[in-house]
């Protein structure tokens, strides 16, 4: 699969699941708070992303 793809398709979910979380978990904080939780739980997911990756590539050889 191509490289491109594959990256886009990680920013996609890590966007749209760090907002997600951030618009429906932290309903009570301000908008500061709630950029700095969207950038951990963006980094968190992407991390995950890469992981789990690491780990199909692993296992497919």
């Amino acid at each position: 699969m191509n490289y491109a793809l594959i990256g886009t398709l990680m920013l996609f979910v890590a966007t749209l699941g760090g907002w997600l979380i951030v618009r429906f978990k932290d309903t009570n904080k301000s908008k500061q708070v709630k950029w700095a939780l969207f950038v951990l739980y963006f980094w968190l997911l992407n991390f995950i992303q890469l992981i789990m990756l690491a780990v199909a590539h692993y296992l497919m050889r």
